[in-house]
C-alpha cells in the first residue's frame, strides 16, 4: 500500500523587496519566484497537489472592488515507501 507524507506552507507576495512570490524558511535562504519554489520542493520528491488562496488584498476601482490573492496555501505530497 502506498503511503504519503504531506507538507503545507504559505506562499506570499512580497510587494516591497522582491516584487515576487516568496517562501520564507527557517535557517534556509528565502525562495523567490514560483519556479524556484516548485523546483526546490520537486527536487526533494514533493509534488504540488493544491494551491488555495488564503488571504486577499481588497482595492477599490471605478465602481468595482478588486480582490487580489496575496497569500496562497500550498500543499505538497510525496511517497514515503518507494
Amino acid at each position: 500500500m502506498t503511503e504519503w507524507e504531506y507538507r503545507t506552507f504559505k506562499i506570499k507576495y512580497d510587494k516591497k523587496q522582491h516584487k515576487n512570490w516568496v517562501v520564507e524558511r527557517a535557517e534556509k535562504p528565502t525562495l523567490v519566484g514560483l519556479q524556484a519554489i516548485l523546483e526546490a520542493h520537486g527536487s526533494q520528491g514533493w509534488e504540488l497537489v493544491s494551491l488555495e488562496a488564503e488571504y486577499y488584498e481588497v482595492s477599490i476601482g471605478i465602481g468595482k472592488y478588486f480582490m487580489d490573492p496575496t497569500v496562497y496555501r500550498a500543499t505538497f505530497k510525496r511517497c514515503v515507501n518507494e
